[in-house]
């Protein structure tokens, strides 16, 4: 037994152990930041180009709809040069087309549009494929794969927006690889407004967006592994499946 001496002595009494403070202040940052998440700068043009696409995908405004840079912007509260830089940016993504004198409306396609689009877009991009095989570098390949990985996660979760950004991504990559601006110029002034119009107008299933991303991999394996006539033979028939598909889809009632 413990003498009450020794009991009541405090210099001999067992000290209970005292919290490491940078236990405490690790755990605490711990805490805070899965509580927490860090705030994205978003411009006030981003704003508007996220509402603009919003109202696109939703139907809210229509294919072939004129748009009234003054009206958007008193509906919104902002600047018309504002309206304007957004609707750049949505030139560039394809949702939008500026024509002289006429203005900028939402991007509309008829059959026979496609179908010239694609009668070029498959003997242009064939070709940038080709002379991208020539050059192509294993960094080259690296970047193509990552952006087959993001089509993949979007196919995954279903995030459109995300699929078809990663897969406009990698053609033009593909474009870039060619190695000659005026066949880029071409083929984005011709294909981006394919990307943002299936967009709108369709929806597909899960399979079918993971055999999109499928088939995107079969080219860069042939980028890598293949000639450049087997890469331009495998980018023309890849094409004209998508072609077909997109008419069947958007104008089921031609066939």
């Amino acid at each position: 037994m413990i003498s009450d001496k020794v009991k009541n002595n405090p210099s001999v009494r067992k000290q209970a152990p005292r919290p490491d403070k940078r236990v405490r202040y690790q755990t605490e940052d711990a805490m805070k930041s899965h509580a927490l998440e860090l705030i994205q700068p978003v411009s006030k043009k981003d704003q508007v180009v996220t509402m603009l696409k919003a109202a696109i995908l939703a139907g809210r405004i229509a294919s072939g709809d004129q748009i009234v840079e003054s009206r958007i912007s008193g509906q919104l509260g902002v600047g018309t040069p504002l309206v304007r830089e957004a609707l750049i940016e949505l030139e560039h993504q394809g949702f939008v087309q500026k024509i002289p004198y006429k203005g900028t409306s939402v991007t509309r396609l008829s059959r026979r549009d496609i179908e010239q689009i694609f009668r070029l877009r498959v003997e242009l991009e064939a070709l940038a494929v080709e002379w991208a095989r020539e050059q192509i570098k294993a960094e080259d390949i690296a970047a193509l794969r990552l952006l087959i990985a993001g089509m993949r996660q979007g196919a995954k979760t279903l995030n459109l927006d995300r699929f078809y950004e990663n897969d406009l991504a990698f053609h033009r990559k593909l474009w870039e690889l060619s190695g000659n601006p005026y066949l880029v110029s071409t083929l984005e002034r011709v294909v981006v407004p394919l990307f943002s119009f299936f967009l709108m107008k369709t929806s597909r299933n899960r399979q079918s967006y993971a055999a999109s991303a499928g088939s995107h991999e079969k080219i860069v394996d042939a980028l890598e592994k293949s000639s450049a006539a087997a890469a331009r033979r495998l980018m023309k028939e890849s094409l004209s499946g998508w072609k077909n598909e997109m008419l069947n889809r958007l104008f089921p009632e031609q066939e």
